[in-house]
């Protein structure tokens, strides 16, 4: 992947590259950023760097024998390690097992997400498995290193979510990352440090990866198919998520007014409107997963603007105008009593549905506890 196909980081980039012609190459970098960011990407656009042929002062040729095989993600030194599932077919698996597959995911999406990845496994995934990189991983990646590089002068390992690691694979890859073989480099692209090992994080060079702006956004989808406005939206809804903001973009068809669904819900929650909210239910569960979680993270967004509203400056607000209306009504309802019960029952929920949860049952329950939440008074009075 060149460079310049990578929308934002330009001072990642430029760190990058810097690194590689100034020979200050480490031998094993964590590349950290959010779901949907170019942390992919960026790792991708660098092995390609490290390794092209005729490369420039800026970017890789593209054309030469290396940057075609990394392009496409098949060159003999590049060795990827994803997490994985335990199938009908596969009861010990490594990444081989499924990296045709996770190749074809990734070229079509290089800001693809884990659960994204996990959803493509469909009805194998009868189990609801979340996704790991499993102790028979570490004897492979053992086995491959041992042998010398095929062609390229840097043999790269790039594990993708290393947080999916077990403990096991974690303490055989610790000497790995301290001490790899000659001209092996590691690249770990991570959503999450907490998950991981100190004493991995103290052996690796931490790359943060930076948010999408809005004119990124726009850059990326063009200036015919979004408007700065509209990037804008997207971006405070979905947290600078490229895979999310993509998926509401192109799924037309089941596309939810987030608004008018959310105030709908929360009127007939507070009013204990029963008929009214099983009709609600009913509605929303014939929506697929994505859009139930997309509506769920907009109910969370929704309930942070709120606490906003509340305890702080209105200049730190992200909403538009019918949002803002309706939080000078709704926000009282919303306080330091119940904020913090209702975020955590919806990010539970969002747990629920990627784990398969039955859709009509968890929204039903997760109104019903609504419907308390709202009543539940304030110790305490805004003065």
């Amino acid at each position: 992947m060149l460079f310049k196909e990578i929308i934002g980081n330009s001072s990642v980039k430029k760190q990058l590259i810097e690194a590689v012609r100034n020979n200050r190459i480490s031998h094993a970098q964590l590349f950290h950023g959010k779901s949907g960011s170019a942390k992919l990407a960026l790792a991708l656009g660098y092995a390609q760097f490290l390794n092209c042929e005729y490369r420039t002062t800026v970017d890789s040729c593209g054309i030469c024998s290396s940057c075609l095989k990394f392009n496409n993600l098949s060159h003999p030194d590049l060795h990827l390690i994803i997490p994985v599932l335990k199938t009908k077919k596969v009861q010990k698996p490594v990444s081989d097992h499924f990296i045709g597959q996770w190749r074809d995911f990734i070229t079509n999406n290089y800001y693809g997400s884990l659960n994204g990845w996990i959803d493509s496994f469909g009805t194998e995934n009868k189990t609801g498995q979340q996704g790991t990189i499993y102790k028979d991983e570490a004897n492979n990646i053992h086995k491959k290193l041992s042998l010398k590089n095929y062609e390229a002068e840097y043999r790269v390992v790039l594990i993708w979510m290393p947080e999916r690691m077990n403990l096991e694979v974690s303490n055989k890859l610790l000497k790995l990352f301290e001490e790899p073989p000659k001209g092996t480099v590691f690249l770990l692209i991570t959503e999450n440090t907490n998950q991981l090992l100190p004493t991995i994080i103290s052996r690796l060079q931490t790359i943060k990866i930076a948010d999408f702006t809005a004119e990124d956004i726009v850059n990326h989808f063009g200036e015919k198919d979004l408007c700065l406005e509209k990037a804008k939206q997207l971006r405070n809804l979905t947290n600078a998520d490229l895979e999310k903001i993509t998926q509401i973009l192109e799924d037309k068809e089941g596309e939810l007014d987030l608004f008018s669904d959310f105030s709908l819900w929360m009127r007939l929650t507070y009013k204990m409107d029963v008929q009214g909210i099983s009709k609600w239910v009913d509605n929303l569960s014939l929506k697929g997963r994505k859009q139930q979680n997309l509506f769920l993270s907009y109910a969370i967004k929704m309930v942070r603007e709120c606490l906003i509203y509340n305890f702080a400056s209105h200049t730190l607000l992200k909403t538009n105008e019918n949002e803002f209306a309706f939080l000078t009504k709704f926000s009282p309802f919303i306080h330091e009593e119940n904020s913090v019960m209702i975020t955590e029952k919806l990010e539970e929920s969002i747990k629920a549905i990627n784990r398969n949860a039955n859709a009509k049952i968890l929204f039903f329950e997760l109104s019903l506890q609504m419907v308390k939440f709202l009543r539940l008074k304030r110790k305490f009075a805004i003065k």
